[in-house]
């Protein structure tokens, strides 16, 4: 990983995430999908209404989903998502370059 590209992935910064999005439990709250290819497994949660860009129309249920950067390594990030996380420990781990080109399509 370049220099500029630790300095992207400092701690605190908020990235956006492609993500599944359908009703939560509750009206406050989403039920969020983020596939990640490098480790072929799904981070999947509830996370506040706020922390998520909603689908365009009802029947596209792609979004964004808000996460934040709690410490980044050489080859990992792990990412602090809001609300409950059930498919894995939260802080998530995932692959560094994931971040990066994920940051990149969503224009951030």
């Amino acid at each position: 990983m370049e220099s500029k590209d630790r300095l992207t992935l400092k701690q605190g910064t908020e990235v956006w995430l492609s993500c599944v999005v359908k009703g939560g439990m509750f009206p406050t709250e989403r039920y969020v999908q983020v596939f990640i290819p490098e480790f072929t497994t799904t981070v999947s949660g509830f996370v506040p209404m706020e922390d998520v860009r909603d689908p365009k129309s009802a029947e596209e249920h792609t979004g964004q989903v808000r996460a934040v950067i709690a410490h980044s390594a050489r080859d990992t990030t792990a990412l602090l998502f809001r609300g409950e996380i059930l498919s894995a420990t939260n802080p998530v781990i995932v692959p560094s370059k994931w971040v990066l080109a994920t940051k990149k399509l969503a224009g951030r």
